[in-house]
């Protein structure tokens, strides 16, 4: 009841007041307000008075209550995370709140003020849950007991992390339930697998593919090429590189154009290398999925062949070279694609010691396209497909 009346009193209070632009550009009349006051000790924040309410901005309350905020230009979401665990979301100039996925209406809409998100008082009561909001000789007095139990704790050791370039606060729930699951793993060990999606099995939360033909399309057992996919842009590749039998080889244009090239070099050493398997359609991929299950079992099966819509092949991407057999990786084309293979953007996918990350046994002959920039640093760093999608392609919108 005294919180209750408290927020009353206060969400009556207004001064002198003038005129500024709004967080969409529209006219909003802004009032002057109270120092803020956490915890017994004065910020150097002031609240503002906006349709007859307090507000307070929104970053400097959380952040020194302990939460990271985020931000993101494109829809003006600001995204909270606590030190209780929970998920804030919210959209600057509208009147509803989402607390862990559960949306809450309120009277009044945060305002945009010199940069800074204000959001009215019964927000941040309902948000930051504190123990006391109080009004008294001009101050806005907000108190908060933190605690600091072995959870509050663990909490705080992800959200240490948070500012790191590949920490994605949409997805601190999962980082937080991965360290619980698995406390052998430090934070940015926990953070990192997350982002490679492995606190889920293999063709668990499945995303659809958004841009498929994109050069640098990830396509895993995490990710899904669409169910009307086909790549258009395909080369039929000249017999002089392809395995001598009766089928056709496929190749999107610009890794044909590189292989080419690759295979040509090394020609000149010496070398003969040869694909043997290339482009698939998805009905083809089926048919090899399908074929290994019954001969090997799932488990097996999913060691070594992908299921359908899962396979690089499908991109027009991928090659096999000379052989898809093990014996492979002691042949003298082998050594020369560990040294060369990246100076023509292409990669091993499937390297082995990685097969935790990729989800499928060692393959020396899979080689993929990726483009001579990203081959170079995943042959400098030593890194999968994975980590560097994970860590260089993929988009923290959140700032």
């Amino acid at each position: 009841m005294k919180k209750t009346v408290a927020i009353i009193i206060i969400c009556t209070m207004f001064l002198t007041t003038f005129s500024c632009v709004g967080v969409y550009g529209q006219k909003s009349d802004i009032q002057s307000g109270f120092e803020i006051v956490l915890n017994g000790v004065k910020t150097d924040y002031n609240s503002v008075i906006h349709g007859q309410t307090h507000c307070v901005p929104m970053r400097g309350i959380f952040e020194t209550m302990g939460a990271s905020v985020f931000y993101r230009s494109r829809d003006h979401k600001i995204l909270v995370l606590t030190r209780d665990g929970d998920i804030i979301e919210h959209i600057i100039g509208d009147v509803t709140m989402t607390m862990n996925g559960a949306e809450q209406v309120f009277e009044h809409p945060s305002v945009l003020e010199n940069n800074e998100a204000y959001i009215p008082i019964d927000m941040v009561s309902e948000a930051l849950c504190p123990d006391e909001i109080s009004y008294d000789n001009r101050q806005l007095s907000i108190q908060k007991y933190l605690f600091m139990s072995d959870y509050h704790k663990m909490i705080q050791e992800v959200l240490d992390v948070c500012k790191d370039s590949n920490f994605y606060p949409e997805q601190f729930q999962r980082y937080i339930n991965y360290h619980i699951k698995m406390p052998a793993y430090t934070v940015r060990e926990a953070v990192f697998r997350v982002n490679l999606g492995l606190d889920y099995p293999f063709y668990e939360n499945v995303t659809t593919i958004g841009q498929p033909y994109d050069l640098l399309v990830l396509v895993n057992k995490y990710n899904q090429l669409p169910s009307d996919f086909e790549q258009y842009n395909l080369v039929n590749m000249n017999r002089a590189y392809t395995a001598s039998d009766a089928k056709q080889y496929l190749l999107a244009g610009v890794a044909y154009e590189k292989y080419i090239e690759m295979a040509d070099a090394a020609r000149n050493d010496g070398l003969s290398m040869r694909v043997v398997s290339t482009y698939r359609t998805e009905n083809y991929q089926r048919s090899l999925y399908n074929n290994k299950v019954r001969a090997t079992g799932k488990v097996n099966a999913d060691n070594y062949s992908a299921r359908p819509g899962f396979s690089e092949h499908q991109t027009g991407l991928a090659v096999d070279i000379n052989s898809t057999r093990g014996s492979f990786e002691y042949t003298a084309e082998f050594r020369w694609l560990q040294q060369h293979a990246h100076e023509y953007g292409f990669i091993l996918r499937y390297p082995k010691g990685k097969e935790w990350i990729t989800g499928y046994s060692y393959e020396p002959w899979h080689y993929r396209y990726v483009g001579v920039d990203a081959a170079k640093i995943i042959y400098e760093e030593g890194i999968t497909y994975e980590e560097y999608y994970a860590k260089y392609v993929s988009v923290n919108e959140f700032r």
